[in-house]
């Protein structure tokens, strides 16, 4: 056990993240995989929005960065056009400085996307969305369609408010699920049509405010019903109405707590820990992935395998410390690089090989800080880098550059735009503190809401959609699209009083932390790691034990 060099915790470093890291010629790492992860998620801003011009055409655009920032920021139609090319902006590199304050320079003078929209059809305002097509407001989501308020999920269609959802249509505040259809308000359930408020629920139909049930239709607060009184119970419940919605929602999540739960919710997995992984095989301490192999201290990954210290990335292999990568081979210290292979501490690069330092590059080879050399030259160049950065004292106290994620000093934003926030809360005065950027909120006044909310989806007409709504929790205001009125209404469901940022919140407060704590199986006193904290109520329960009393 080592202590970490940023919190002082202890943390492990296994035979095997040793041999791993020797395949990257790196160190072992200085900071537990916390504080990594913590790091690099401070790089990247997935729901803070703003109103901004463009810095190469000066018309109004939706961005992740402010007006205030550094750098010029174009319209993602402008970035990827031959308007502008990365090369222009070459740098030589200085050996009597460090790599990572210059390669912090080479950022400033880039280009930048203004929302990171790959191959969008009819889906502008999104971020961090790969090949979606008629999406809106929704972040991290790859081949959606039809959809509104989505995060972290992957074909997904006609849904709304979901998070973490994977292969699922006409799903509503649905979360952490696989292969749903026709579903609201369930949780962690797989393979399943027609329910509604259901809780790890697989292979069911038809089922209401149902827990731990699988294959299994027409039953009702895990109670078998015909299929009359199941029709009936659905007749009188009323979705559509508001006021009946919220009762039923809340009564339903305050019974589940009393209920046991089990340890992970993984889902055909093996040899791995971690919690929301399904279809994984020898992963330690991984999170909200599938189809997984061999990989280490990872969060929303997916179709990837022999990867180590990576959030959000897809269809890789060989990647070591990455950020919102995708498509990857042989990688390592890349933020927001794709379809690239062979390439070290590069940044907004795409469709390239054999880069390194490089930023806003597009179908390149062997380019370091943007500019182009020879294979040979690249080579020597590059070696030369790395024995440099091998020397040069990192920040926060850390030994050397080399084999280190970009510090949070090179970030673009403030802790408080970004997931960080979520995953690693923190105030103001902690996050400071701590040397984060920290971005003070505008002094902006919502408006009032311009009429009152029907109580029943089925008394309101298309016009209601240019009133201007007041969420109920911040006062933030909102609008309901034409087309998201058309869904509540084919849902006959309840149009929500809250905005879409405090839905998010709401439906990701029922989520677990990615963290895992020590336990014993409140049944059979077997030691397990859950991602239940020992402080929290809930009876936990080995998978054994959990199983055992399913349905």
């Amino acid at each position: 056990m080592v202590n970490c060099k940023n919190c002082e915790k202890q943390f492990e470093i296994r035979k095997e993240d040793e041999a791993y890291y020797k395949k990257f010629d790196a160190p072992n790492p200085e900071i537990c995989p916390d504080c990594r992860l913590q790091n690099k998620l401070c790089f990247r801003n997935e729901r803070t929005f703003y109103k901004r011009k463009s810095s190469l055409s000066g018309k109004q655009i939706v961005s992740i960065y402010s007006e205030d920032a550094v750098f010029p920021v174009y319209s993602a139609e402008e970035w990827w056009s031959d308007k502008h090319d990365g090369f222009e902006y070459g740098m030589d590199f200085d050996f009597s400085r460090g790599f990572f304050e210059q390669f912090a320079e080479l950022q400033k003078r880039v280009p930048r996307i203004g929302l990171f929209n790959v191959n969008p059809t009819n889906s502008e305002y999104c971020q961090q969305a790969y090949d979606s097509k008629n999406c809106y407001l929704s972040v991290v989501i790859e081949e959606c369609e039809d959809s509104m308020y989505l995060t972290h999920s992957n074909r997904v269609r006609s849904s709304y408010d979901g998070s973490y959802l994977q292969h699922c249509e006409l799903c509503y505040d649905c979360i952490d699920s696989t292969k749903l259809y026709n579903c609201i308000g369930c949780q962690s359930c797989q393979n399943s049509n027609d329910l509604m408020f259901c809780y790890d629920c697989i292979g069911c139909h038809d089922c209401i405010g149902c827990f731990g049930l699988r294959n299994k239709q027409y039953w009702i607060m895990n109670k078998q019903s015909t299929k009359e009184e199941y029709e009936a119970k659905k007749a009188v419940l009323e979705f559509n109405k508001y006021s009946k919605f919220v009762n039923a929602r809340d009564y339903f999540l305050q019974w589940t707590k009393d209920l046991p739960h089990r340890a992970s919710r993984n889902f055909n997995t093996e040899n791995c820990t971690g919690d929301y992984l399904i279809n994984g095989k020898n992963c330690h301490q991984c999170f909200d992935s599938y189809e997984v192999q061999d990989c280490s201290y990872c969060t929303w990954i997916f179709n990837s395998h022999d990867c180590c210290d990576v959030y959000g990335m897809g269809y890789s292999e060989w990647v070591y410390e990455g950020l919102g990568v995708e498509r990857l081979n042989n990688c390592a210290f890349n933020t927001f690089v794709s379809h690239s292979h062979d390439s070290f501490y590069n940044d907004l690069c795409f469709n390239s090989r054999d880069l390194f330092g490089c930023v806003g590059l597009k179908n390149a080879n062997f380019s370091i800080f943007n500019k182009k050399y020879s294979e040979e030259e690249y080579k020597v160049l590059r070696a030369k880098i790395v024995a440099h950065m091998k020397k040069v004292p990192s920040s926060g106290g850390l030994s050397t550059e080399w084999g280190k994620f970009f510090p949070k000093e090179n970030s673009q934003f403030a802790y408080n735009e970004t997931a960080a926030k979520d995953h690693f809360p923190m105030t103001e005065q902690e996050a400071i503190s701590k040397g984060f950027r920290w971005k003070q909120k505008e002094n902006k006044e919502y408006m009032p809401a311009t009429c009152e909310i029907p109580d029943d989806t089925n008394t309101i007409e298309e016009k209601f959609c240019m009133e201007t709504l007041a969420c109920g929790e911040c006062g933030k205001n909102y609008k309901i699209q034409p087309n998201e009125l058309k869904f509540y209404k084919k849902m006959n469901i309840s149009v929500p009083r809250k905005c879409p940022d405090c839905r998010y919140a709401e439906r990701i407060g029922l989520r677990n932390p990615g963290f895992l704590w020590d336990r014993k199986c409140a049944k059979c006193g077997e030691n397990i790691k859950t991602s239940y904290s020992p402080k929290r109520l809930e009876v936990i329960y080995c998978e054994n034990c959990y199983l055992d009393g399913v349905q």
